[in-house]
């Protein structure tokens, strides 16, 4: 996390034991994949500190922007949400529903529609098609819903994003504030915290599923797909063995270091001796890649044993 919008009253909450939420989601367009497990840590990390997780299957979203039927979505979302409970996410503290089927989302959007205008949102967004400014508006609702009468009321709400999401966070904070929103609802400013992106295996600015299954690592990868991943993934390394032992390599630039950095190198004191013996030459690009080939299959293999046994969960969940 780099970045906030007021965060300081979500940790005065949790210092006076009071009760607030966290809102996330996902877009049911294909795998989970690791970056997007930079959003999961830290929501997992504010409801181990006493959040309500709102956990919405962004369906609508896919639709509007990527032309995903509903019933297609509806299957990728099981998958994605046996995912997300595998990593740890807490059933007893969390509230899991589809756009589609949350009517009062989709009742939120409209009323907010009516508070806005093309200017605005081209303002925020720039030239979309309306199906985009419509898809928005559904996100702001979902950030707001946790604060409605026959949910929690209102009450402090926590939205992680990264730096790319920043505009949902302006138009939602927009819309919260106007007084007859305030009136109505009885509106808190929502809180926003902004986190680094992890990029693509190509050297990409994000790692992201419209970019292909190619330049991302998924969380349902095997050893076999690993093994051709891996080795591909773009480095800061020089162009000859004696260029790097001489040089030293590039880590600021390189996707493995990255995903040590975020992700498969938890103790700080051998990450930094890890981008020492890069910078210095001692450790070569081959090396590295090994390593974090051990790393992550060893991840995903204990995930997956894991995720096995939250399938018929997640259908119970998203069929009910």
């Amino acid at each position: 996390m780099f970045g906030h919008t007021d965060i300081e009253k979500i940790f005065e909450a949790i210092r006076k034991k009071q009760k607030f939420a966290v809102m996330t989601g996902i877009k049911p367009t294909g795998q989970y994949h690791i970056g997007s497990l930079i959003t999961c840590n830290e929501v997992l990390y504010f409801q181990n500190l006493g959040g309500k997780v709102y956990f919405c299957i962004a369906d609508m979203e896919a639709y509007l922007h990527s032309s995903v039927p509903l019933k297609e979505g509806h299957e990728t979302a099981i998958d994605n949400i046996a995912d997300i409970l595998a990593l740890g996410l807490d059933l007893e503290d969390s509230y899991i529903y589809k756009q589609s089927e949350e009517k009062e989302v989709l009742r939120l959007a409209a009323i907010f529609s009516k508070n806005v205008t093309y200017n605005m949102l081209k303002g925020i967004y720039g030239e979309q098609a309306f199906g985009a400014y419509q898809s928005a508006l559904i996100q702001v609702g979902d950030i707001l819903l946790p604060q409605l009468g026959d949910y929690e009321g209102p009450l402090l709400t926590v939205t992680p994003v990264g730096l790319e999401q920043a505009p949902h966070a302006r138009l939602t904070r927009d819309l919260a504030r106007k007084q007859y929103f305030r009136d109505l609802y009885g509106f808190k400013m929502p809180s926003f915290t902004f986190h680094q992106i992890l990029g693509s295996l190509d050297g990409g600015d994000k790692m992201s599923k419209s970019a292909g299954s190619t330049f991302l690592i998924t969380l349902s990868e095997t050893e076999k797909t690993l093994k051709k991943k891996i080795p591909a993934i773009i480095t800061g390394g020089r162009d000859t063995k004696q260029e790097q032992i001489k040089l030293g390599g590039q880590p600021e630039i390189c996707r493995v270091f990255d995903l040590y950095r975020f992700f498969f190198m938890e103790d700080d004191k051998v990450l930094e001796t890890r981008l020492q013996d890069c910078k210095s030459g001692k450790i070569l690009c081959g090396e590295c890649k090994q390593d974090l080939f051990s790393r992550v299959n060893t991840f995903i293999e204990k995930h997956q044993e894991k995720k096995e046994s939250k399938i018929d969960l997640a259908k119970q969940i998203l069929e009910l």
